[in-house]
């Protein structure tokens, strides 16, 4: 019940505290706060504010979406105005020949564009996510890899619908910061209630945690994947904003 009544203030967008007594901190930033609005897609979202273990998610470094081929004109400018420096795109290549390419408008403005295909060879919902966590090797490490880089920084990354493939590099990400998994939770269901036609269960994300878990914890895991404590410390202090006392 304490996990729902947590869950349910998040989404809701109440007013938060950097730390509560009663339990762990809670984001800086609402969801809405966090959110970037668009019109082509509702599923654009910074993540700064949210808690890890030292502090939190600086402001204005990485934000998660889904496709941004479909941008209006106005969407662009939007989306301009991040200043981003990295681009990431996780579709394969019969999503981007279907929908086709992020818009040359913006992406032009972007110093670095750059592709790192996630798939699944088999399974939908909870085994599809434990074959991602498997076979996507590359795309984990070079993820890390570029937010310890701080010339990647500010970095945009999606897939198509920005909810999976998306949501598990998210859920790693957060997990490496310490970041509570009631609200790592929290940030992946945002995507159902900013887009209520989207397919997502919390079940699926409990894969990525019981992944991690049997590896080991989020260390051993990433070690496996091929990011050593020295990337996983570098994205740390590019991401990591300390708690002022």
């Amino acid at each position: 019940m304490r996990l729902l009544c947590l869950l349910l203030l998040v989404g809701w967008g109440l007013p938060a505290l950097a730390e509560t007594p009663a339990g762990p901190p809670r984001p800086l930033r609402t969801n809405q706060q966090r959110a970037i609005l668009l019109a082509a897609t509702r599923n654009t979202r910074d993540l700064g504010g949210l808690p890890t273990s030292g502090g939190f998610v600086r402001d204005g470094l990485v934000y998660r979406s889904g496709a941004l081929c479909f941008l209006t004109e106005a969407d662009v400018q939007s989306v301009r105005r991040l200043k981003l420096s990295t681009l990431l795109e996780l579709r394969i290549d019969s999503e981007i020949h279907k929908d086709g390419p992020n818009r040359l408008a913006l992406t032009s403005s972007i110093p670095h564009n750059l592709r790192l295909p996630m798939s699944s060879s088999r399974g939908r919902g909870a085994e599809a996510y434990a074959v991602l966590l498997e076979e996507n090797r590359q795309a984990i490490r070079g993820f890390f890899e570029l937010l310890a880089n701080r010339r990647s920084l500010p970095l945009l990354f999606h897939c198509s619908a920005g909810k999976d493939r998306t949501g598990i590099l998210t859920a790693l990400l957060l997990e490496s910061l310490g970041t509570p998994r009631e609200l790592i939770l929290d940030d992946y269901m945002q995507s159902v209630r900013n887009s209520p036609g989207l397919v997502v269960h919390p079940e699926w994300l409990e894969v990525v945690f019981q992944t991690v878990d049997r590896a080991g914890g989020i260390g051993a895991f990433l070690e496996s994947k091929g990011v050593p404590a020295t990337i996983r410390e570098a994205v740390r202090q590019n991401l990591e904003a300390p708690i002022e006392r």
